[in-house]
């Protein structure tokens, strides 16, 4: 028992340090990107795929390296996302030229897709009975601790010794925490052996990144590009022959329980409706504040904080007491609770206060930390050890996705409603909170018919093992 909790302490320290890695340089690495254009010469629409990067590609990625976890091993997949990450850190700092800079983000979010299914597979695996959902709260807290530093920290090393130095910084944090990972994520895992499913996988790499592509085409170039409605028609019909692919292979890469499993689907529809939901307000509050508020730079990085900051201290909480209470009831009161807070931000004008626009994004960090750690908890509840790679696939693929579609149609929204009407950007904001809102109303009624339908989790865990003899009952809390 001993032996089980200092293995537990020690894989969560280190994947703790890894998550706030990587969620820090995020926000670092935003901060440069305005020095590295002026740097360059590049585009603003060059430049944006320096931030974007990871979005697309860990997205895309991400569902394939799960499955590929769950054959090969978890902890040398991890090992090897980290090590290509500071890798690629430390390559950007030096590069030469854009279409350097841009191979070397390549490296690094393909180190990203890596390891982030694997860290909170590799922590529901060696949380020990009761405490998986604490454990799985501990490390998306320091996912918050480190969106919440990472615009401080790059600004300092941006005014110490410009960009380069923001990547250097990185490179040096993930060469310490990769020591870690190597000497300390240790000990036997289940490898299953099977074979992987390369045509399935190069058909969702095909089809997912190019509906992000068109996405982000839309936002920054407008969706009256000529160049989006082929990249949408590309990523459809990789996307339709992806799943009749999934639906008639004998070893796919999403196996059929984890697709058709009715408690599972909604957890999975949950991520995605809140991740939808609060995406775009992370892209309006900072707008709102400097266009129409013009709040001082002091300020407004500490409004901005108030999200991350929230979800961080809510997300140890919710875990702790989803391995103590039904987590379906945690979930429905962070769907509320980022319901209110869009609410409020619908609500803001010409004449709000800073501290509405805090309160605002204080419910919303809340409700993400409340959502978040229950939602996994019940995810790898009812999943196979042997499938939480690519569970953890899913849910590291499902957030970006839909953040990504959500910051989508508010763009176009506020675009039409804007374009011509300099005055309007308040109204179209409203209409764009509006038309989130129902998003996580949605999702905390899928959760509260959940409830309904299969009872407290004692009961869902019966009903399940009883009908899909595939959920092992040995590897459950």
């Amino acid at each position: 028992m001993r032996q089980a909790r200092a293995r537990e302490i020690r894989v969560l320290s280190v994947l703790s340090a890894g998550n706030f890695l990587f969620f820090n340089s995020y926000g670092s690495i935003n901060v440069a990107v305005p020095m590295i254009q002026a740097d360059f010469g590049a585009s603003l629409s060059a430049v944006q795929w320096i931030a974007t990067m990871g979005l697309v590609l860990s997205s895309s990625l991400a569902l394939c390296l799960g499955r590929a976890g769950d054959i090969l091993g978890r902890n040398p997949l991890y090992k090897i996302g980290v090590t290509l990450y500071g890798l690629g850190s430390a390559l950007a700092a030096a590069a030469q030229t854009f279409p350097q800079l841009v191979a070397c983000r390549v490296v690094m979010t393909v180190g990203l897709a890596m390891a982030m299914p694997m860290s909170t597979a590799i922590t529901a695996a060696v949380a020990r009975p009761g405490r998986t959902g604490l454990s799985l709260g501990i490390l998306l807290s320091s996912a918050g601790i480190g969106r919440a530093t990472g615009p401080a920290l790059g600004g300092f090393f941006l005014h110490l010794a410009g960009w380069r130095a923001v990547f250097l910084a990185n490179a040096l944090i993930g060469l310490a925490v990769g020591i870690a990972v190597w000497l300390m994520l240790r000990g036997p895992e289940h490898r299953s052996g099977e074979p992987f499913d390369f045509l399935g996988a190069a058909v969702l790499i095909l089809g997912y990144p190019s509906l992000l592509v068109g996405l982000s085409l839309g936002v920054n170039s407008g969706w009256g590009s000529p160049l989006v409605p082929w990249w949408f028609l590309l990523g459809a019909v990789a996307l339709v022959v992806f799943v009749v692919r999934e639906a008639r292979g004998r070893r796919p890469l999403v196996p059929l329980p984890l697709m058709t499993e009715l408690p599972l689907t909604i957890s999975f529809v949950t991520m995605i409706l809140i991740s939808a939901a609060y995406f775009p307000i992370l892209m309006l509050t900072p707008l709102y504040l400097q266009n129409v508020l013009d709040v001082a730079p002091l300020s407004l990085g500490l409004i901005l904080t108030a999200l991350p900051v929230t979800a961080a201290a809510c997300s140890p909480v919710s875990g702790r007491l989803a391995d103590r209470m039904e987590p379906a009831l945690l979930v429905a009161a962070g769907q509320a609770s980022a319901a209110a807070g869009i609410f409020l931000f619908a609500g803001l004008d010409e004449g709000s206060s800073p501290t509405s626009v805090l309160l605002a994004m204080a419910c919303v960090g809340a409700g993400i930390g409340l959502v978040l750690p229950a939602n996994q908890k019940t995810v790898f509840y009812l999943s196979p050890r042997e499938h939480y790679g690519v569970a953890g696939g899913l849910l590291s693929a499902c957030g970006p996705g839909a953040g990504a579609l959500g910051i989508g149609v508010v763009v176009a929204i506020m675009e039409g409603m804007v374009a011509g009407h300099p005055g309007a950007y308040v109204p179209a904001q409203r209409v764009a909170a509006l038309v989130l809102l129902p998003l996580p109303l949605l999702a905390l009624g899928l959760v509260l018919l959940r409830r309904a339908r299969i009872g407290d989790l004692h009961a869902m865990r019966e009903t399940v093992v009883s009908h899909h003899s595939f959920i092992p009952t040995r590897h459950r809390d």
